[in-house]
């Protein structure tokens, strides 16, 4: 699932933008996307709080707040979303640069501009792992790794908690494992695997996820487990 965020507080601005987002992603073969629009950075905050997105565009200033700060802060935590600034304001542009953008785009905004750094995320984005499984009533879902927060097993049905939703699958949760080849990924209970990456938190034999989830831990290997994610954790905050 690819998403993109929208923040900009002139609606008929960000919508024709959404428009001509939703153009460029029909273009992409079998690849699902999520647009949505903000008219400010406190809810989309809210919803990075909650999901993750590949890419945003955002205006240099909303109601009053900079975009570029917005982006500074963003960055303390958050070196991987791509950021697209479309801006009526010329003179912010070297500003911008400061936090890393992929682009800078003057409105009204250039189709062919817009493509191509559409084009330049996106593509990155496909390069990224993705697994198939097989869907309980036929079919092939394409999944990517990093989208994946832990998957269930009930019988011989695989629950794929996703960012955006859960996507049904048949299989065993020992299939799944084969697949996950990610240090990432670590499986904490019989009945569940974790992307360590999307955990928050590990207390009272469940990880705590970042939308709100909880993973059970196996009671008997909660001190295991404990210290795997620790060690995890540790080194992801070690990496530069």
């Amino acid at each position: 699932m690819f998403r993109i965020a929208i923040c900009d507080e002139m609606q008929p601005q960000a919508s024709e933008l959404a428009e001509a987002l939703r153009a460029l992603a029909d273009e992409l073969p079998g690849e699902e996307y999520v647009i949505d629009v903000f008219r400010g950075f406190k809810q989309l905050q809210k919803a990075m709080s909650e999901c993750v997105y590949q890419l945003l565009f955002l205006e240099t200033r909303v109601g009053g707040i900079s975009g570029i700060d917005f982006v500074r802060r963003l960055r303390l935590t958050d070196e991987e979303t791509d950021v697209v600034f479309c801006s009526s304001e010329a003179d912010s542009a070297l500003a911008a640069y400061s936090v890393y953008p992929v682009g800078y785009l003057l409105k009204p905004v250039d189709r062919k501009k817009l493509r191509d750094v559409f084009r330049h995320v996106a593509d990155k984005y496909r390069q990224k792992p993705s697994i198939v499984l097989k869907g309980i009533d036929g079919g092939e879902h394409l999944i990517s790794v990093d989208d994946i927060l832990y998957i269930e097993v009930f019988g011989s049905e695989l629950d794929v908690h996703c960012l955006r939703g859960v996507v049904l699958c048949a299989g065993t949760l020992a299939e799944a494992c084969n697949l996950l080849t990610s240090q990432d990924f670590y499986r904490s209970h019989r009945s569940f695997i974790v992307n360590l990456r999307h955990a928050v938190g590990i207390e009272r034999c469940q990880f705590r996820m970042i939308n709100g989830d909880t993973v059970a831990v196996a009671k008997n290997r909660y001190t295991e487990v404990k210290a795997v994610f620790e060690a995890y954790a540790g080194v992801k905050r070690r990496d530069p």
